[in-house]
């Protein structure tokens, strides 16, 4: 368990599948959302995060946020600042859970179904959703930042080559 724990942190394969995977899935869900505006700041609104009067925070939400996910996945798949992108996008992620989480409760008591048959447009570009199907991607996610954030492998990235110049 050891050894592959340490391979897990050392690695070179480890690292750059979880910086492709997860940098390729945030730079499809964001351009999702930067091409459909209007349906994201719907959803956004549906978890009455932010107030409604006067609109400004929500609205620099739904313009900013598809674009620091962009930028941070392109960061991570081109291997720079990897350490800094990861751990954004594990906190956005683990916030983004938290709301749909409490939504899916809020959700489960309105519909009166049970937790895994809650469905909703959560708002992350894939359209419905079920709650317990998200909640696992979500956590995958995370994992996978949360490895970047923590692995010491620089193979095959930008930062390695800057400093072997």
């Amino acid at each position: 368990m050891k050894a592959f724990a340490s391979w897990l942190v050392h690695g070179a394969v480890p690292m750059i599948l979880a910086r492709l995977g997860l940098g390729t899935v945030y730079v499809m869900l964001a351009v999702h959302k930067v091409l459909e505006p209007i349906e994201f700041l719907k959803a956004v609104r549906d978890y009455d995060m932010f107030p409604l009067d006067p609109p400004y925070l929500m609205n620099l939400t739904v313009v900013a946020l598809p674009w620091v996910e962009i930028t941070a996945a392109l960061l991570l798949i081109f291997g720079f600042w990897l350490r800094a992108s990861a751990v954004l996008l594990l906190v956005m992620t683990a916030v983004f859970t938290v709301a749909v989480t409490v939504r899916a409760f809020d959700e489960m008591a309105i519909q009166g179904l049970p937790l895994c048959e809650v469905a909703f447009d959560c708002g992350c570009g894939q359209g419905i959703v079920f709650f317990c199907s998200k909640f696992a991607e979500n956590v995958g996610l995370c994992a996978l930042a949360l490895l970047v954030a923590v692995s010491r492998s620089r193979r095959f990235t930008l930062e390695a080559l800057r400093r072997s110049a």
